[in-house]
């Protein structure tokens, strides 16, 4: 089951909230058309979206193996901290 924090939902509602923005503002087929006359900004734009994606996709992985979480979310139940040998 995926489990949607704070942080999550807000960065969801930000990517959305852009495309709706300027998909209203370029029209239809503006992607098509960006990545066809502009490709180096289309790739950066993948490779922000790519970015952006990583703290959502990569925190419940880290978990889930039993690696340590506690730098991304130290209040939630199933964070697991590091083991420090002395």
């Amino acid at each position: 089951m995926v489990e949607w924090d704070g942080h999550e939902v807000a960065i969801f509602g930000s990517v959305s909230g852009f495309y709706a923005i300027t998909n209203g503002v370029y029209g239809k087929g503006w992607i098509k058309s960006m990545i066809h006359r502009q490709p180096i900004v289309a790739m950066s734009f993948f490779l922000g979206g790519l970015g952006i994606a990583l703290p959502i996709v990569v925190v419940p992985i880290r978990r889930r193996l039993g690696l340590p979480t506690n730098q991304y979310d130290a209040s939630h139940p199933k964070c697991v901290f590091p083991v420090l040998e002395e």
